[in-house]
């Protein structure tokens, strides 16, 4: 008896020892701690980068995204299950003196790299902070396109949650105190969040309020949060988000080690999981000058008219423009493209020079303007026999054609997502356009009224120049409107009645051009503002 009598004691006694750990904590004093453990978990995790892979799956015929301003939905359902496999470096970026935004940089997809990462994290941290604000967050809805189901959102971060119990954030939630959940270690309490406060700190579609709910994990003597759950609900979609934190010793504090999704569309659900590994510490070192990445500068130069082609690598990008995009067209759906190869691509539009050295003539309108300007005036046919000469030259290093449309659009974006390669606007500085018509904020500039010699503007961030303006440039594609799908390599239809044109050129408006902004012509028609710049394949033996 006097054994079991012990045991009994002892059980009385651990039941004791937990009432007095479960002893409910005061709520104020529990959120004033956690407020203080964001605010070390945002200075502690603002230089750590973690590796993040990012698994969706999607069930049902989900809708794609309109095509633009009252587009609708595309005629051909998607398939009725997808799969994609997201990496991407994930970090916290400092855009302001006390402002900081989750930084998801996508560096393949679906076994695909990305081009230019190095690139467009450069301009990111070179820029001021005036404009690094907005780059991020341009940057960061760039990689939610990789997003399956038509959802651009950009919550799906680690640590959105953990940004509502910030100090200044509080007040516009309302927090219950709940269950003791010792599952997560003795003294962590969960705590339920509602937000009552507007406008709210998540948009929807239109700019309208999103309320967020969920709940936190907290330990009551330190502030910790070992877990967090988001729930949004929006018009046709409802999501929840779960991330749980591990300890890590070498930051002092919880980094993120999954995250959970769940989004129940109407037609349709995405399961999401992102898991996060290789967690280092880095330093953001700026000197004066942005070189753009050494591997896009492997040239090529014909030795018949001395043209430089610059290799661009293969990759993979997002084609088209976003809806909200200033100034696009319906015929801009956005969509993933995949360059299997690298190829190479004239840095500047052929010139009168060089077509003069091949064809013995010059059809510009603009012939006085002098030999470094761009040829102009030719047809479709023209190009196809310029470029049949090229190929005829026995020690010639390349196959020469005009480069598609995707190639051109991915050589023109060199790695970015706005409007143009030189940001939201551009001026008159940087391309020859009609500066009498500019661009969103962009402020009026110079009218030139004539085509300008080739290479007076900067290069892009691949080494291309006059990707922007002076004259249209011709491609390889017929003109039809985009898949709804992703694509490899296209090459566009097999027939049509229009060639696509890209660039815009000196007449044009500067919205004319824009990365994503398409055209066409009759190829037959001759133009003062039309010209064109070759592109080229190494030569294999599959290739002679």
């Amino acid at each position: 008896m006097r054994h079991l009598r012990a045991v009994a004691l002892c059980v009385a006694a651990a039941v004791s020892v937990v009432t007095l750990r479960a002893q409910a904590p005061q709520k104020e004093e529990v959120l004033r701690r956690a407020a203080l453990y964001v605010a070390k978990f945002i200075g502690q995790f603002s230089n750590v980068v973690a590796e993040e892979v990012y698994v969706q799956d999607s069930i049902g015929t989900l809708p794609m995204i309109p095509s633009g301003r009252g587009g609708t939905l595309g005629a051909a359902p998607p398939p009725q299950s997808r799969h994609r496999e997201v990496k991407s470096d994930f970090l916290l970026v400092k855009v302001g003196p006390a402002e900081w935004i989750p930084f998801r940089d996508v560096y393949e997809v679906d076994g695909q790299k990305i081009r230019d990462r190095e690139g467009r994290l450069a301009k990111l941290f070179l820029q001021g902070s005036a404009t690094s604000m907005e780059q991020a967050r341009q940057i960061s809805l760039e990689s939610s396109r990789y997003n399956l189901g038509a959802m651009q959102r950009t919550v799906n971060t680690p640590i959105l949650s953990l940004l509502y119990l910030q100090q200044d954030t509080q007040p516009g939630f309302r927090f219950t105190l709940g269950k003791h959940y010792v599952d997560a270690g003795e003294n962590v309490w969960i705590f339920e969040y509602k937000e009552t406060g507007r406008p709210t700190l998540v948009r929807g579609v239109r700019n309208i309020d999103v309320s967020s709910a969920g709940r936190f994990w907290i330990d009551a003597e330190t502030g910790r949060v070992v877990k967090t759950e988001l729930q949004l609900d929006t018009p046709g979609i409802h999501a929840r988000l779960t991330t749980t934190f591990r300890r890590d010793e070498r930051f002092q504090i919880d980094v993120p080690f999954e995250m959970i999704e769940r989004y129940a569309l109407d037609r349709g659900t995405v399961t999401a999981t992102a898991t996060y590994s290789r967690f280092r510490r880095f330093d953001v070192k700026s000197d004066e000058t942005f070189h753009p990445p050494a591997e896009t500068q492997v040239t090529v130069t014909d030795h018949k008219t001395g043209m430089t082609l610059v290799e661009v690598g293969s990759g993979r990008f997002t084609i088209g423009s976003p809806p909200t995009e200033l100034g696009r067209r319906e015929d801009e759906t956005p969509h993933d493209v995949t360059i299997n190869r690298p190829f190479f691509l004239g840095r500047n539009e052929v010139t009168q020079q060089e077509w003069r050295a091949v064809m013995n003539a010059n059809p510009s309108r603009f012939a006085d303007c002098g030999p470094r300007c761009p040829v102009e005036n030719v047809t479709f046919a023209d190009v196809q026999q310029f470029i049949a000469a090229l190929n005829a030259q026995p020690d010639r290093q390349l196959v020469y054609r005009l480069p598609t449309e995707s190639e051109w659009e991915y050589a023109c974006r060199a790695g970015n997502v706005t409007p143009f390669s030189t940001g939201d606007v551009i001026s008159t500085t940087q391309a020859n356009f009609n500066g009498k018509e500019p661009y969103g904020k962009g402020t009026p500039g110079q009218f030139r009224q004539r085509t300008t010699r080739t290479g007076g503007f900067p290069a892009n961030a691949w080494g291309l120049q006059d990707m922007h303006g002076n004259v249209w440039e011709w491609t390889s594609d017929w003109y039809a409107t985009y898949p709804a799908d992703d694509v490899t390599d296209p090459v566009g239809p097999e027939s049509g009645q229009t060639r696509v044109v890209r660039g815009g050129s000196w007449q044009a408006d500067a919205g004319s051009a824009r990365c994503a902004a398409r055209s066409s012509r009759d190829p037959n028609i001759r133009d003062q503002g039309l010209g064109f710049r070759v592109a080229g394949d190494r030569i294999s033996a599959a290739n002679p």
